[in-house]
């Protein structure tokens, strides 16, 4: 009886001559699928017993199993090349395993893989024919399938997906969009299966359908789940947006690998040699990591340098670095048939000291066979010995939790058929020719899917917005997930949303955070102790929990720098310490952040370890330190407006960045946007509360300046919240301009006419002419945009009769002629025109006169002299140009007006050209969206922006 067949992705049998032969019983197939999932590898007895009756066995379970072992002995007799040999302590079943249909299905899909796109298809339909139904049919209770059913379904699904993707290769798209709707319906949050029908969609021509295929994915994922498709679906649209050619679908990461569940234990070898299998169980709960685990893979399989292959796998504590490298390690067992060692090192465990490395050869010396009292207790003699012992086997070594690249060296074999696997929270870059695997957060995705793998997928579903507020709460970190998770699992009367309430304390969360032994606190706490050895390191640490004071999500050298009160240089020094601890990480060059749990760790510790003043002096000096640099910008950007400086103190503690072109200043803007208005908003209710408003004040010059209309409107209802505690009218006064600007800005000029009426009331009881001309001039600026044209002029006249000011007066007078434009008044229009840019060019007021030249040259237009205006507009953006800006709102407004003038002059196609690059800067800057982008690129004239319009 040749060609036995053993199948698990179906039914479970084994099948020979065209028929079945068995099992017969649910219990027998049970015991059959464990053995089978590990062919050529001891099953523990206890395994095989959870295998049939989960987690409750009866008293008889032990007995049962050598019984049913018994009767499939018998159904194996005439089965040739398989045998069911007993194996201490357990079972294991040796055989081909490619005569098992997963690990043909595996083997066909990694031919796939390697193949050509010609043939990558068919290798993979075969590989799915072997599949007859839900896998591991047939077996007793729910444990098998619960354990192994999931992962193994996951894998067909891939297959799919990678078979349809390879069809679309060959420009085969009728059977992928006959199949993909029925998936979707099946799937409808897989995101790759999106992704490939709208490539096929846009492969068939149906280019609509498929832009609608983006937009039905959208709307389940943000419906379904919380979050934004990802980055591939949305490049994709993106692409077929701008009708570019269809790409090739990227290739699937690969999913194969034994399945989840593994069995403990040594195993044998079917020549009867013990070798060494330590790999713990793997994680039941590990979720996506695709990307890693293939990085992983692909470093520790295949044949190496001439050297021992070395991979890294480094990140924060709880970032899952020790789940990754059990999963991968029990992937690739079947490349290293001489076996796996493994070994916690305890480089940051609490209240564990690390391993010493010859304990660590020790025992891995014993492992390998050699006598308790044979071992050397010599590192050198020790180290030797185990490398010799390891010469031309192909072996993995996982080192797990390593502390530093001392205490890995010695354990390193020296022989080319062996890997090693490292994790650390430290990146370890003394190995030549390691790879480096960096381990970040999961992605919303996947970090719901790990909640919905431990509570029930239930759950979650049920209240998708409380599960995304636990995941936002927990930061992605794996730990945290599972904890919060472990949480639920333990109190099924709770709701998600009551967890993730008391999640929502900052003050709570690290507490809430622990289950029986386990806790981020002590996680962190273990790293922390590490780092403070020496000086540098106790320095360090403070540095760590100085970080910890501040809420925005990242900061620059210099800010460090300001915060600890040290040279750049010496903050650097120290920053680097913490990188190389995973307890900052470096985004940039230079630039650094917190998880945000971490952070809530530091400032614990600021609270013991740091004084009030300390503290409080800490936060001033970064915000001294962002003061001076907003000055400078006010002083490059518009010196008409250095009078915000005198918000806040005269003399600064800190001093700011040297910005010396617009180029620095629109970095310094990018970078530190979000942090500014954390700032600003931390000092509510401080005695800083004075140092927040002066920042929002300076700032917004800045902000507004790049167009960062919604960033201004932030800042100025932060800026607000903070002045209500300094009980400094002025301060009040200024801050309600500049919300109410913000508001005409955005679009809501009926709360920003009544901010800016506040606003007024409060300068001309404090006797301030020239900012109450300022206030008068702003709301003509939002009449003008409400439409009542009447009141719009009349206030920037009383503003020009206030204003003492030459500058002043010529900047209203531009205003003024916008009025005129929008209420039909062209001659009079172009008049208060050519007045402000003869008084803004007697002032010296460069980017003011360029405006004004903008705006008389849409006067020109309107009032029937195209000629004129694109004249004027030339001159207004080579003068812009010219001053080193550019990229921001100012070009793209002169862009479009130009654009608008040249099309009235007949010069069509260089008008929709200046169209398209001023489309393209207003949504680089986020003032329009995709959709009123993509219009514009593609009709002939397009209709103004509607952020133009506003603002005109």
């Amino acid at each position: 009886m040749g060609g036995a067949e053993f199948r698990l992705l179906g039914p479970v049998e084994i099948w020979s001559g065209g028929r079945s032969l068995g099992p017969s019983t649910a219990q027998q197939r049970s015991v059959l699928a464990m053995l089978l999932l590990h062919p050529g590898r001891t099953v523990p007895l206890d395994r095989l017993v959870e295998a049939v009756w989960g987690q409750e066995p009866p008293p008889s379970a032990r007995n049962a199993i050598q019984g049913y072992v018994s009767r499939l002995r018998r159904v194996l007799a005439g089965v040739p090349d398989a045998e069911l040999a007993t194996s201490p302590p357990g079972y294991r079943l040796d055989l081909d395993p490619l005569r098992v249909d997963l690990y043909l299905s595996r083997h066909l899909v990694e031919r796939a893989r390697a193949a050509g796109q010609d043939e990558a298809g068919a290798l993979l339909r075969r590989a799915l024919d072997l599949w007859s139904g839900p896998p591991l049919a047939g077996v007793a209770g729910e444990w098998l399938r619960e354990t192994f059913g999931g992962p193994l379904e996951e894998e067909r699904l891939a297959a799919v997906e990678e078979r349809i993707a390879a069809d679309l290769r060959l420009g085969l798209c009728r059977e992928p969009l006959a199949e993909l709707p029925v998936l979707i319906g099946e799937h409808p949050l897989r995101e790759r299966l999106a992704y490939l029908l709208m490539a096929a969609l846009h492969q068939d021509g149906r280019r609509a359908a498929a832009l609608e295929a983006y937009r039905d994915a959208r709307r389940r994922l943000v419906d379904g789940l919380g979050i934004e498709p990802g980055g591939e679906l949305q490049e994709l649209h993106q692409r077929i947006l701008r009708e570019e050619p269809e790409a090739e679908p990227p290739a699937a990461p690969a999913t194969g690998g034994p399945v989840e569940g593994p069995v403990e234990g040594p195993v044998e070898g079917r020549a009867g040699a013990t070798v060494p299998a330590e790999v713990p169980a793997a994680v039941a709960s590990f979720t996506g990591r695709a990307e890693e685990v293939a990085r992983v893979s692909a470093a520790l399989a295949g044949d190496g340098p001439g050297a021992v292959r070395i991979c890294q796998i480094s990140g924060i504590g709880g970032v899952g670095k020790s789940s990754l490298a059990i999963h991968v390690a029990h992937a690739l067992a079947g490349h290293y048939p001489d076996g796996q060692l493994y070994v916690d090192l305890h480089g940051a465990s609490p209240q564990v000291a690390p391993v010493d490395p010859v304990e660590a050869l020790g025992r891995f010396l014993r492992s390998l066979g050699v006598a308790g009292s044979a071992v050397p207790t010599d590192l050198e003699e020790a180290a030797g010995r185990f490398r010799s012992l390891t010469v031309g086997r192909r072996m993995l070594v996982i080192l797990d939790n390593a502390r530093d690249a001392a205490q890995v060296r010695p354990l390193l074999p020296g022989s080319p058929t062996c890997a090693v696997l490292i994790t650390s929270r430290r990146m370890l870059t003394s190995f030549d020719g390691a790879t480096q695997v960096s381990l970040d957060v999961l992605p919303d995705g996947d970090a719901l899917a790990l909640l919905g793998g431990i509570v029930g997928d239930g759950r979650i579903a049920a209240e998708p917005a409380a599960a995304a507020d636990v995941v936002r709460l927990c930061g992605g970190l794996p730990l945290a997930l599972c904890l919060a998770a472990a949480r639920l699992r333990a109190r099924p009367s709770w709701q998600v949303s009551a967890l993730a309430g008391r999640l929502a304390s900052a003050h709570r969360r690290l507490d809430e955070l622990r289950a029986d032994d386990r806790g981020l606190r002590a996680s962190f706490q273990a790293g922390y102790q590490d780092l403070k050895s020496d000086a540098d390191g106790v320095a360090a640490a403070r540095m760590f929990r100085l970080l910890g004071l501040l809420d925005g999500p990242d900061l620059g050298l210099p800010a460090a720098a300001a915060l600890a009160g040290l040279p750049e240089e010496g903050a650097q020094r120290l920053l680097d310490l913490l990188v190389d601890a995973r307890l900052v990480q470096e985004r940039a060059p230079d630039r650094y952040n917190l998880h945000d749990l971490l952070r809530l760790f530091a400032r614990e510790r600021a609270a013991e370890e740091e004084s009030e003043p300390a503290r409080r002096q800490a936060v001033e000096r970064v915000l001294h330190h962002h003061l001076a640099t907003a000055r400078t910008a006010i002083e490059m950007l518009k010196p008409a407006y250095t009078w915000r400086n005198e918000v806040g103190p005269s003399s600064l503690t800190r001093p700011g960045l040297a910005l010396e072109t617009n180029e620095d200043l629109r970095a310094w803007v990018d970078a530190e946007e979000d942090n500014l208005l954390a700032a600003v908003g931390q000092t509510r209710g401080t005695p800083a509360a004075g140092l927040g408003v002066a920042l929002a004040v300076t700032f917004a010059v800045p902000l507004y300046s790049t167009g960062r209309w919604r960033g201004l409107l932030a800042l100025s209802e932060a800026a607000l919240r903070a002045a209500e505690h300094t009980a400094e009218p002025f301060d009040e006064a200024v801050v309600l301009g500049d919300l109410g600007w913000a508001h005409v800005c955005v679009g809501n000029q009926i709360v920003g006419i009544a901010h800016m009426n506040r606003s007024l009331a409060i300068h001309r009881r404090l006797g301030n002419k020239r900012r109450a001309a300022a206030l008068l001039d702003h709301l003509g600026i939002a009449y003008r945009g409400a439409g009542r044209f009447d009141e719009a002029a009349d206030h920037h006249r009383q503003a020009i009769e206030l204003m003492d000011d030459r500058y002043g007066q010529g900047a209203i007078l531009t205003h003024l002629g916008l009025v005129y434009q929008r209420a039909g008044r062209f001659a009079e229009a172009v008049e208060a025109g050519v007045r402000s840019v003869a008084i803004l060019e007697e002032t010296g007021a460069a980017i003011d006169v360029v405006i004004a030249l903008a705006n008389l040259a849409e006067a020109y237009r309107l009032a029937g002299d195209p000629g004129r205006a694109v004249a004027h507009h030339r001159e207004a953006l080579a003068r812009y140009r010219a001053a080193g800006h550019g990229g921001d709102y100012v070009e793209a407004e002169s862009l479009w007006g130009l654009g608008q003038a040249l099309s009235e002059s007949g010069e069509c196609d260089e008008a929709r050209r200046l169209w398209r690059r001023s489309a393209a800067i207003l949504h680089g800057l986020g003032l329009i969206s995709a959709e009123e982008r993509h219009s514009i690129d593609n009709d002939d004239v397009p209709a103004v922006p509607q952020v133009i319009q506003r603002m005109l």
